[in-house]
């Protein structure tokens, strides 16, 4: 008794004048002597290569049937013949399809063939399908370019293995379109009533791919919060299309805001990312530096006053900056500005009046420029 089984797998298109026809895709062989657990079902690479298959199958008979569809003359409704033929590549997520594409000669009556209008040319209007980009622009989203490449080449079936360019390149096409389409996109106006909204603003340097105009580049990112909803993050990078100032409107928009509503922005305090959201609103807005950043210069104030304090009597000389310096980020985080600008301000003047100042070590004068930037910081979001 024979211990061999055999599965053909084979498929029937029926095309759109009801003929239809059969042809084989695959055969799998099996043997019952010995088999083990990896021998039951498919194996992956026999599921890719099934899948490839059917593919090149089912886009060719597209493609065929779309053809005799263009055949019709569109002035004379009379069949054209048949000039040449010619192959296209299309890159799906089952394999790149290798099409043949009928080339028609010019209809006896003398018309001409329109641009955009055939059933072939909107099939193929493209080199990869819409799905394999969005696997892809998916992919390397959440991992690295070339971990992504591997994981494709695993599950997926391809004449030659993915490349990681090409996953960076389809990540940027598909955040091209998902921009596009959110700032003209219709806006979902928020149902929370007239709720203020927040807009936390930062910026970051991103290091550029080889062959770009500098090494690094800068971007603008956060993310916009309202009363209802959950909060909806944006970025915004130089030199595209959308400008910053309209992908942070369509932000705000999309959670609820409307010209005429209060908008607090919580910044860095630069002055570029302040105007980024002015411009979205083109209205004033309620500015509040993020405490981050400002208890950072705090602290390096704080740092290098504790490594000289102790040398030469400081704290017995430079009393007004032994006094001021431990109260600043109580002052601040008090909302207490003004004095705060007035202790930095008698910090400065006494630092200025020390006789040994001139001559004095790096770490004083690291400690005046410290205390003197942290003066026009607060100077400049006094407002």
């Amino acid at each position: 008794m024979a211990s061999h089984l055999k599965m053909i797998i084979s498929v029937e298109l029926v095309g759109i004048d009801g003929v239809s026809q059969r042809c084989e895709i695959a055969k799998v062989d099996r043997s019952l002597d010995g088999a083990r657990l990896n021998n039951f079902g498919l194996s992956l690479e026999e599921a890719k290569d099934i899948q490839r298959r059917l593919q090149q199958e089912l886009t060719q008979f597209q493609t065929d049937q779309a053809a005799q569809r263009d055949r019709k003359c569109q002035d004379c409704n009379r069949r054209r013949s048949v000039h040449d033929s010619r192959y296209r590549t299309i890159h799906s997520l089952f394999g790149s399809c290798h099409v043949r594409v009928p080339r028609w000669c010019r209809c006896a009556c003398g018309s001409t063939a329109r641009l955009g209008t055939g059933c072939v040319e909107t099939l193929l209007n493209g080199r990869a399908t819409p799905e394999l980009e969005r696997i892809q622009a998916e992919l390397g989203s959440r991992l690295s370019f070339r971990e992504a490449a591997r994981v494709l080449d695993i599950f997926v079936p391809a004449t030659r293995p993915h490349n990681h360019r090409t996953v960076s390149n389809r990540l940027g096409k598909v955040a091209d379109q998902i921009e596009k389409w959110d700032v003209a996109g219709p806006y979902r106006i928020s149902r929370a009533g007239k709720s203020p909204v927040s807009v936390f603003i930062d910026g970051a340097y991103i290091r550029a791919v080889p062959g770009y105009q500098s090494r690094h580049f800068e971007i603008a990112m956060g993310r916009v919060v309202a009363q209802g909803r959950a909060p909806r993050q944006f970025a915004g990078a130089p030199n595209i299309a959308t400008g910053k100032h309209d992908i942070v409107r369509a932000a705000m928009r999309a959670q609820g805001w409307l010209p005429g509503r209060d908008v607090t922005v919580f910044s860095d305090g630069e002055v570029g990312l302040q105007s980024i959201v002015l411009s979205a609103t083109r209205q004033p807005v309620t500015h509040i530096l993020d405490w981050f950043h400002l208890s950072m210069r705090l602290r390096h104030i704080e740092q290098a006053w504790e490594g000289i304090r102790h040398l030469q009597n400081l704290d017995v000389y430079l009393q007004s900056v032994a006094v001021h310096v431990p109260r600043l980020r109580y002052l601040l985080w008090s909302g207490y500005v003004r004095e705060a600008s007035e202790a930095v301000k008698q910090m400065l003047g006494q630092l200025d009046q020390h006789l040994g100042f001139h001559d004095a070590p790096g770490k004083l004068r690291r400690l005046y420029e410290l205390i003197n930037n942290l003066g026009t910081y607060l100077g400049q979001n006094a407002a």
